[in-house]
């Protein structure tokens, strides 16, 4: 159904149109990324959850994440690792504001202690694209793909994008895993 080309054609498109978004664009996206968070953390009584700390072109979602750990969530964020696995650390209220690259040049963490993910509530996924069939496009490295054929539990696989990266349909292949939902900033569509 989809092919490396039109990956990779549609990766690039969304990397250009991410690129040129503006400050006041991302400052509002933020505080509606937040909100949702707010609502589905409320919504399904969150207790455990992984995300991912956001590069500057991704939806800001660092906020309503360093918020979700002060109101007493325990969040895991992935450490890339060499091999193309993710590790994983708890957060700390304040600790995604200090942040390092890691292997693959992602943000994580300056300081905390590797733990198991466990059993987990949700799974923020990052994106570069998604469809309201629950399909994911990644960014090609099949990190995620392979956490989430390995995850506890029976969470909520939640794609983040931007509304612009919510598409039609996107290029998918046998090993893609796919999303329960997604989340822009101006919606959460639930495609199970």
């Amino acid at each position: 159904m989809g092919n490396a080309d039109d990956k990779a054609e549609l990766r690039s498109f969304v990397r250009l149109t991410r690129s040129v978004r503006s400050e006041s664009e991302r400052l509002k996206a933020e505080q509606d990324f937040a909100d949702s968070l707010y609502f589905l953390a409320d919504q399904f009584s969150w207790r455990r959850i992984a995300a991912f700390i956001p590069t500057a072109t991704e939806p800001p979602i660092a906020r309503g994440v360093d918020d979700l750990v002060r109101q007493g969530v325990s969040v895991v964020v992935p450490v890339s690792s060499a091999d193309g696995l993710l590790e994983w650390v708890e957060l700390e209220p304040g600790s995604i504001d200090t942040t390092v690259l890691d292997a693959m040049k992602m943000p994580v963490p300056a300081n905390g202690q590797p733990v198991a993910p466990g059993e987990l509530d949700a799974v923020l996924v990052p994106a570069a694209a998604a469809d309201r069939d629950g399909n994911r496009l990644g960014w090609g490295k099949g990190y995620y793909d392979r956490f989430l054929a390995s995850v506890e539990g029976s969470p909520l696989i939640v794609a983040v994008v931007f509304g612009s990266d919510l598409l039609e349909s996107v290029p998918v292949e046998s090993h893609d895993a796919p999303v329960g939902a997604v989340m822009t900033e101006t919606e959460i569509y639930f495609t199970q």
